[in-house]
């Protein structure tokens, strides 16, 4: 497990929960939202600095290729950017 910090793109549900995730080149299906937890709250130097939140999304999820892995997402919720921070699988 590595923290990578890289965006993504994220294809949501309607409900605001991620479905899709495209990360170096390759297309994940979520499978199940295992955890969400908001961050940040404009905390002077921390994440979500300047009063934004940032949201952690533990998700399952399968790679294109049928692999399955778990994966630490977050959502910026000023820029709406998501970022890829962990994957385990």
């Amino acid at each position: 497990m590595s923290l990578y910090n890289e965006r993504i793109d994220v294809r949501s549900t309607t409900g605001g929960h991620p479905a899709f995730f495209a990360w170096r080149g390759r297309m994940y299906r979520v499978r199940r939202i295992i955890g969400t937890w908001n961050t940040g709250n404009g905390t002077p130097g921390g994440p979500g600095a300047g009063g934004t939140d940032i949201r952690l999304v533990r998700v399952a999820a399968e790679s294109d290729q049928g692999r399955p892995s778990i994966a630490d997402i977050t959502l910026d919720t000023a820029t709406e950017h998501w970022t890829m921070r962990r994957l385990w699988g």
